[in-house]
């Protein structure tokens, strides 16, 4: 096994590339506002349980997904969150034995010999477990990356409009690193236009999504801008999404409208 313990710095210090959405913050949000006041009785201690729980049950259904994750490094910070959360369930263990000591204590209970040898059994194994996690981190770490990710907004929208080939027409407004692309979620304002079935779609970035219109149903607003009464908003989200997730989920929508 390595001796790499610095494994968890891969969760503990992650930043979001994609800074107009803020993913991390809006899931944990809940979570935090609990943490950072102290759970002070079991209403809070039973919830930030049940939270962690359905978190990990949640990250199972996503891992599943073809597109869950793109990159050696992605895994890494995933992988080091995972056993994060191993390490957590080690010392919850602890805690839960300690906490039916002091309910025994104030005879809230009683009988708990058994109970106490089996979590402390159930430590026992997890915590053989937590040793192997240095090695795992450290031969993750080793993986070399083969694909190179958009750096933008910009980037992303060519790269899928050669993806979905002549059928599609990226339009640029603005000159070659001409631009400076900020939080507001509206990436560089460039955009796609798809046509399929004699129908144009126009691809774009909006509200910190990407979205497809109909641009027949466009309707030209007084003050020069245009409207639509519906739109498709596409997964992924991410600025710095891969190219071939964000081009079959296109294709699977435009398939869908058909």
């Amino acid at each position: 096994m390595s001796d790499n313990e610095n494994w968890r710095t891969h969760w503990m210090t992650y930043e979001e590339a994609d800074t107009d959405r803020g993913i991390v913050q809006d899931v944990c949000n809940g979570i935090r506002m609990v943490a950072e006041t102290g759970a002070g009785d079991p209403v809070e201690t039973v919830a930030l349980s049940i939270a962690g729980a359905e978190a990990a049950e949640a990250l199972t259904q996503a891992l599943t997904g073809e597109w869950a994750l793109y990159t050696p490094g992605q895994i890494t910070v995933t992988a080091s969150a995972v056993f994060g959360q191993l390490e957590g369930v080690l010392a919850n263990l602890h805690a839960l034995t300690a906490t039916l000591d002091r309910m025994e204590a104030r005879r809230e209970t009683a009988f708990t010999d058994a109970a106490r040898d089996r979590l402390r059994h159930v430590a026992a194994a997890v915590d053989f477990a937590c040793g192997f996690v240095p090695g795992v981190i450290s031969d993750l770490e080793e993986l070399p990356q083969l694909v190179e990710l958009p750096a933008d907004a910009h980037e992303l929208l060519a790269s899928v409009a050669d993806l979905l080939g002549p059928d599609a027409e990226f339009r640029a407004f603005h000159e070659p690193n001409a631009y400076q692309e900020d939080d507001s979620g509206f990436g560089c304002g460039c955009e796609v236009l798809i046509t399929h079935d004699g129908e144009v779609w126009n691809l774009h970035r909006g509200d910190s999504t990407w979205s497809m219109v109909r641009e027949s149903e466009g309707k030209q607003q007084p003050d020069g801008s245009t409207t639509f009464s519906s739109w498709i908003d596409l997964n992924p989200t991410p600025t710095t999404s891969h190219p071939h997730h964000l081009a079959a989920e296109i294709r699977r929508a435009l398939a869908a409208v058909t």
